[in-house]
């Protein structure tokens, strides 16, 4: 999920029920406490920004 608000939270929980792993890409300060407690795994958007940034070569 990319994302970060907190209206998702029930859809995660959802999943889980489902034994579905659930990761969320977001950047700190703008996730949702109640969505990063309930993924299984976060990733900070900010860390893959070198990955998908475009560059000028």
């Amino acid at each position: 999920l990319f994302s970060g608000d907190g209206d998702f939270e029930r859809a995660i929980e959802l999943l889980r029920s489902k034994n579905t792993h659930i990761t969320v890409v977001s950047t700190e300060g703008m996730i949702a406490r109640e969505l990063r407690n309930a993924t299984d795994r976060y990733i900070d958007l900010n860390d893959l920004r070198k990955d998908i940034e475009k560059s000028d070569y």
